[in-house]
């Protein structure tokens, strides 16, 4: 598709510079079409350039040398001169369609994912291993788009898509009235600690949580809403042997054997031989994991196709053996 097919674009001379022009408008096609003429200096060979009729170009001159009020070319039998004012004017013409044909490639380029910028936030526990994992496939694929992913608690989500400084976050959303929120994955609620605590068993229920110093994150975080809530449910009183502001430090208080941490699905990643992590359940605790943008941003080209990624990806497996833990706290 050319830019004649993509932008009808129309260039209006401003009234106030060029009073014998109003009302007059010189459309991209015509200016098109007078560099063609001037490039080839021949117009059966600017018609066959252009891919239309020879009738149809002269046409397109003669259109914009009545619009201009002014002969730009001298026709003969065998070529085609500029007059004084057509090679005035050829300056002015080939920067214009040079502009405008660099930005319908820019365009494309974008649309087609060959070159252009995604930003994303995210809350912490997607950056251990779902969001590292989504864009090296992104990148191994769209070479060309630059990538940067910032993680951050579940409220600054929220607040870098408002205030448009990134493309679209992914993390928990309570209210959708400023912005869109579309699910995109589950997490759930797991228990990570030593053998001592969790023995061999592969899940274990929250009542039995009771008998357990719990390590849980502090208080104002969505993780820790989710773990009183999943007390609440199994109609326990915790015990929160230590609070954590960061996801690691629970990590290295279970790894010390100081109790059973409890953390979202999606942070516990890795091998280690010293933890493990089992299902919470009776109840599960989960929760729907967005993508936010505001509602006047579609979805851009290359933010789909990281989405579409996203989506073919699953977490990992909560297994015995996992231990792993992202970087922050939410």
């Amino acid at each position: 598709m050319n830019c004649e097919d993509l932008f009808r674009k129309r260039i209006e001379f401003s009234r106030t510079r060029t009073p014998v022009l109003a009302r007059k408008r010189i459309e991209f096609r015509h200016l098109h079409a007078f560099v063609a003429v001037c490039e080839h200096r021949h117009f059966t060979k600017a018609a066959q350039f252009l891919a239309i009729s020879q009738p149809a170009l002269s046409s397109l001159i003669s259109q914009l040398e009545q619009d201009l009020g002014m002969q730009l070319l001298i026709r003969t039998t065998r070529s085609v001169e500029m007059t004084p004012t057509g090679r005035e004017f050829l300056s002015s013409a080939i920067r214009i369609v040079g502009d405008l044909q660099r930005s319908v490639q820019e365009v494309q380029d974008y649309t087609q994912l060959r070159r252009g910028r995604l930003r994303i936030a995210a809350l912490p526990s997607l950056c251990t291993y779902l969001l590292p994992e989504a864009a090296a496939q992104f990148a191994r694929q769209h070479e060309g788009i630059s990538i940067s992913i910032v993680d951050v608690m579940g409220d600054e989500v929220v607040e870098r898509v408002t205030r448009r400084q990134v493309d679209f976050g992914i993390g928990y959303v309570s209210s959708t009235e400023m912005v869109s929120a579309d699910p995109i994955l589950t997490d759930r609620l797991v228990a990570l600690g030593t053998t001592d605590f969790l023995g061999d068993d592969t899940s274990l229920k929250w009542n039995e949580l009771a008998a357990m110093p719990i390590i849980a994150m502090s208080d104002g975080t969505t993780v820790r809403s989710l773990v009183e809530r999943g007390c609440r449910e199994a109609g326990i009183a915790p015990d929160f042997a230590l609070e954590a502001n960061q996801m690691p430090s629970a990590i290295a208080y279970a790894r010390a054997g100081l109790g059973v941490a409890i953390l979202p699905s999606s942070a516990v990643v890795g091998p280690a031989e010293d933890l493990r992590s089992v299902d919470l359940i009776a109840p599960q605790i989960e929760r729907s994991l967005s993508v936010i943008r505001t509602r006047d941003n579609p979805i851009s080209p290359p933010a789909a196709a990281f989405l579409k990624i996203l989506r073919n990806l699953r977490a990992p497996p909560v297994a015995a053996d996992r231990s792993g833990a992202q970087s922050g706290r939410e």
